[in-house]
């Protein structure tokens, strides 16, 4: 919230009171403190253009008749879509008055943009406003005028001077005027001051209206009041903070596929590693086996020819004298006529 001098940061919910939690230095724009919390940004005065107008036309063609009024006036604004809001606060023979809200191309009033506003909102719609009526206070230091017609606010300004002296009461006079030929303004009922300065007798006397001087109240969120509006910066600043996020989320899946892809590499070695040390165990129990089992081949070969009828009995008796193999000896002999 602008506030008098500093930048005020307020916490609190749509069903009760805000709390005030902190001033910030001087005229530095502060900062929103939380990441959980819905986060609003209220937007002061010099950065707006909020002008009420009588547009004939359809309600749908509002926004295009507000374009054509704000450049009838030389009202230059950012242009993008969330730049402009449009208003309708009365009706009357075909014709709506419309409350036409613009950013002006400023920079936004943020100390840092690494916690961004969910949404921003008008300083003055922060208030309740007296219904029809002028109410004047301070913001960062400069005197800013809200009118209402009815309860809804219709005019929301800088004033040029510093106070409310002669020169003060004179562009306040210049600004009723003005409503009042656009036939904006028929009546007031008088003039709220959330200031100390400014003379009461004197501001009664020169406008002819009732004065009283309050305390400016706690700022309000009201559930589901939201204009729409947002500053071109902070739609920068979200699409890169998205785009950071979406890099950070490819990076972060990539590096998932690798560790995954790592994972099942490793997981497949480590069972083709353990293969091959059981398949090698076994070679090494059957490899003394194997031998044995040569040897056993090398002395049947050997006793083949005793065993064969087709040898004659003396190359029988002859090849048993002469075993190659330590291991073969003759144990019997026996001769048949087959």
């Amino acid at each position: 919230i602008p506030g008098d001098s500093p930048w005020e940061l307020w916490s609190g919910t749509s069903r009760g009171a805000m709390e005030h939690v902190k001033s910030f230095d001087g005229s530095i724009p502060g900062s929103f403190a939380s990441a959980s919390a819905r986060r609003t940004l209220a937007l002061p005065a010099a950065s707006l253009w909020v002008l009420p107008a009588w547009l004939k036309g359809e309600r749908e063609h509002l926004r295009d008749m507000a374009n054509l009024h704000l450049e009838r006036l030389s009202v230059r604004t950012p242009g993008h879509e969330q730049a402009m809001i449009v208003n309708s606060i009365d009706e009357s023979a075909g014709s709506h008055l419309t409350r036409v809200v613009a950013l002006k191309d400023v920079t936004t009033p943020l100390a840092e943009l690494k916690l961004l506003p969910d949404d921003c909102q008008l300083s003055a719609l922060c208030f309740a406003l007296a219904p029809n009526s002028i109410t004047i206070w301070r913001e960062l230091g400069r005197l800013v005028v809200a009118i209402t017609v009815g309860p809804q606010l219709a005019y929301f300004s800088p004033m040029s001077a510093s106070s409310l002296d002669q020169s003060g009461l004179a562009e306040l006079n210049n600004i009723c005027l003005q409503l009042t030929f656009q036939k904006v303004l028929e009546s007031l009922s008088g003039i709220v001051l959330w200031m100390e300065d400014g003379d009461v007798e004197r501001i009664r006397k020169t406008t002819g209206l009732e004065v009283r001087r309050d305390s400016r109240p706690a700022p309000r969120l009201i559930a589901g009041q939201q204009t729409g509006l947002m500053p071109m910066d902070i739609i920068a600043a979200r699409q890169a903070q998205q785009a950071s996020a979406r890099h950070r989320m490819m990076a972060l899946s990539a590096g998932f596929v690798i560790a995954a892809f790592v994972a099942g590499f490793s997981a497949l070695m480590s069972i083709a590693t353990s293969e091959r040390d059981a398949l090698r165990e076994k070679i090494a129990e059957i490899t003394p086996r194997a031998s044995r089992v040569a040897g056993h081949k090398a002395a049947w070969m050997e006793a083949a020819p005793a065993v064969d009828p087709t040898q004659f009995p003396m190359q029988v008796l002859l090849d048993c004298m002469e075993p190659k193999s330590p291991e073969l000896a003759l144990m019997s002999f026996e001769c048949t006529p087959d």
